[in-house]
């Protein structure tokens, strides 16, 4: 299905939800992957095809190859949830997606879909049910992914504290920090892995210059979110992280989700594309992903 006007594009099989806009694939959202334990997002394209996250799976010679299945590109996990891990693949914790929740739509304005994921534990018993919702909409940089998901359980839900929870990314390897050419901006001034780990904030900007282009993802936290702390490093990984922060002193706190509540997180991830540096303003990008659509 698509929209001539909008230029957005959905074509669905069993595995993946391709997404086209004026007739470039610019990601691909995995509902279900061998490898993979969890539903993500890969192969990250800019409008002009130029691509934002690292090769899935990564290219030996061309990337660095660590946790290739663990890092797709952009995708939500938590290594803690109820004692059980939905992070790194072999631990037992697996993420099934039951479908669509309704139709994938394609409005004037934007592209959204919705989705139901089962998060199952190593005993194969249901620890909660997830709604994901994802709007997609055109803009001068590029394209904003307007995230909301939703989690309940019958029973009691506990969210621990590790480095990876919360919505990751691993950036193309020209333009991650450490051998290569990019940057990491956060709204506070942080700058780089040395200046944005373990500090709250309300966004962050993984970017670098490649193909002539100034290229990059944003990822910026939503409304009603609690303090959201940046897991930053220079290789080319970025979590928001809505747990406390993994020092020593907090690695006993949870957040616990009352059985029957519902507990939501939202994020923006502005995946943008300029002549130049100076051409984008992660400010502004900021203040429009929290304006209504």
């Amino acid at each position: 299905m698509g929209d001539p006007k909008t230029g957005w594009y959905f074509e669905a099989d069993e595995d993946r939800l391709a997404i086209r806009l004026n007739g470039l694939e610019v990601l691909s959202y995995f509902f279900k992957h061998e490898e993979t334990k969890r539903p993500f997002f890969a192969h990250v394209k800019t409008p002009l095809g130029i691509k934002v996250t690292r090769n899935f799976p990564p290219i030996k010679g061309t990337d660095p190859v660590d946790h290739g299945y663990m890092h797709p590109g952009l995708s939500l996990g938590f290594s803690n949830l109820n004692g059980e891990n939905f992070w790194h693949n072999n631990r037992g914790g697996l993420v099934v997606s039951e479908g669509f929740e309704g139709e994938p739509l394609i409005t004037d304005i934007s592209a959204s879909f919705s989705v139901k994921n089962r998060y199952l534990g190593k005993d194969g018993k249901m620890v909660c049910l997830e709604i994901a919702s994802y709007e997609l909409t055109k803009n001068p940089d590029g394209y904003l992914i307007r995230m909301e998901t939703s989690f309940t359980s019958d029973k009691e839900l506990v969210f621990g504290v590790k480095e990876e929870m919360g919505m990751a990314l691993r950036i193309a390897s020209p333009i991650r920090v450490k051998k290569g050419h990019g940057s990491i901006a956060s709204a506070s001034g942080g700058v780089n892995e040395k200046g944005t780990w373990g500090k709250t904030d309300k966004w962050w900007d993984y970017y670098g210059p490649l193909m002539e282009r100034s290229v990059g993802l944003q990822i910026m936290s939503g409304e009603g979110n609690p303090p959201i702390w940046a897991h930053s490093r220079d290789y080319g990984l970025l979590v928001a992280n809505p747990f406390p922060v993994d020092v020593k002193e907090n690695r006993d706190k949870t957040t616990v989700i009352e059985a029957g509540e519902t507990y939501r997180l939202r994020f923006g991830i502005q995946v943008h594309d300029t002549v130049d540096r100076a051409s984008y303003d992660p400010k502004a990008s900021y203040k429009r992903y929290l304006e209504k659509p």
